[in-house]
């Protein structure tokens, strides 16, 4: 019997987990949408339509069954005003996030132009911790390549460089914490159906595409060159190769509203061969031996350097407090910066006119001041005063991430000696 009512009470304990996780699942939330047709009913389904896109995102505007499915509904109804009217159990599967509506209004503002306002309730998916809501969504597009494949050690097919470093992309947009990333399965049944191939979509086919993704931001790559090291002169009849980075990407930031390209540009590799080796070195990785490993320094940084460039244009680093030389904390961290990280500190002089697009432009002045990061965590980075007064760090000050200088020749296995480099051997 004790044993019976040991298994009751654990199968209840489960059914009330069970129960409790089901509703936490989602949450109701009320919307409001207008919309227009040449008819009342069709008036009242674009004002509902409109207010699901508001809570559900803009896919439900590309989703010709929720269209459907929703003028269906508006149709059986009457078109009073105030009642609520709850979704009846038949209707199609695409309304699941749809509980109830009211018309708050319906009028005739020209002939045959209808508008409708319209209350709806919806089921809108509830997140795991902090409301991200205010954030905007953004999608990575595939990276598109212009080889077959690409030398980092070892030759490796341009396929799996581009998924490697899409991957990579969607980890630091999702540490930095100032973007929803959206993990939607992209290009193979949107690129088929619009007859595209996904290596040439142009900017405004890849905000359609992002339209029906239901993102605000989407950001697009490709690969310019993406190998490490150049051949270097032989010694003694062997060819020695370096390991310096030698990158260039393309990037854009379309928003997929307007269609706009927020941000564009083509991201270098400045760091030099030194400094990458040190980074190797660093995540317990030698090159000559481990060349597979490789690819677990380099991704990460070529993404957290390209995440970068987008954010700068939507969130520039600001300082949030500086208390002290050592406890100089900035706003992003994980995904946007790194330990070792120098940022120079500029302060704002003016802003100017463009005359030939009426566009203020802000100027800024010398760098005063030089921080090094010391920890990042997901949010905020901490950094220390390396030059300059800590009075000039302050929330005004312009943050930009600089190159850093090349330290001293690091060997690759060993030092060079007489007989392995073009110092004379002593006989």
């Amino acid at each position: 019997m004790q044993c019976f009512a040991r298994l009751m009470r654990t199968l209840a304990w489960v059914l009330c987990l069970a129960a409790s996780l089901a509703s936490a699942k989602t949450e109701t939330v009320s919307a409001r949408g207008t919309g227009f047709a040449d008819s009342a009913e069709a008036a009242v389904s674009n004002a509902l339509i409109e207010a699901a896109r508001q809570t559900l995102g803009v896919s439900v505007l590309h989703d010709p069954s929720f269209r459907s499915a929703t003028f269906e509904w508006v149709e059986t109804e009457k078109l009073g005003t105030g009642r609520w009217r709850s979704k009846p159990e038949n209707q199609a599967p695409s309304l699941a996030n749809v509980e109830s509506y009211r018309v708050i209004g319906v009028k005739e503002i020209r002939e045959q132009l209808w508008q409708a306002d319209v209350e709806a309730k919806l089921l809108k998916p509830a997140s795991i911790g902090p409301d991200k809501s205010a954030l905007p969504s953004l999608v990575v597009a595939p990276v598109r390549t212009a080889a077959d494949s690409y030398d980092l050690a070892r030759p490796y097919p341009a396929s799996g460089v581009a998924q490697s470093l899409q991957r990579a992309l969607v980890q630091s947009f999702t540490q930095s914490g100032r973007v929803r990333v959206l993990e939607r399965s992209y290009p193979a049944a949107v690129a088929k159906e619009l007859a595209i191939a996904a290596s040439g979509l142009s900017p405004y086919e890849h905000a359609k595409v992002g339209q029906q993704l239901g993102a605000d931001l989407i950001m697009t790559t490709e690969i310019e060159a993406f190998q490490l090291g150049r051949e270097a002169d032989g010694h003694y009849g062997s060819q020695l190769r370096q390991l310096e980075p030698f990158i260039r990407v393309h990037y854009q930031l379309i928003d997929v509203s307007t269609r706009e390209i927020i941000s564009a540009g083509t991201w270098v590799d400045q760091q030099s061969e030194n400094n990458f080796i040190k980074r190797l070195r660093e995540a317990d990785i030698e090159p000559a031996r481990e060349k597979d490993r490789v690819g677990e320094v380099l991704y990460p940084y070529v993404a957290r350097n390209l995440s970068g460039e987008v954010l700068d244009a939507l969130y520039p680093l600001r300082v949030l407090s500086a208390a002290a030389n050592d406890a100089v904390y900035i706003t992003q961290g994980a995904g946007r910066l790194g330990e070792g990280d120098l940022l120079s500190v500029r302060q704002p002089q003016q802003t100017i006119n463009d005359p030939d697009t009426g566009l203020a432009v802000q100027v800024n002045g010398p760098v005063e001041a030089t921080l090094r990061v010391l920890e990042v965590a997901k949010g905020y980075a901490r950094a220390e005063l390396v030059t300059g007064e800590l009075a000039v760090v302050n929330a005004q000050a312009v943050l930009h991430i600089e190159a850093q200088q090349a330290d001293a020749p690091i060997g690759i296995e060993r030092p060079l000696t007489p007989g392995s480099s073009e110092e004379p051997i002593q006989w």
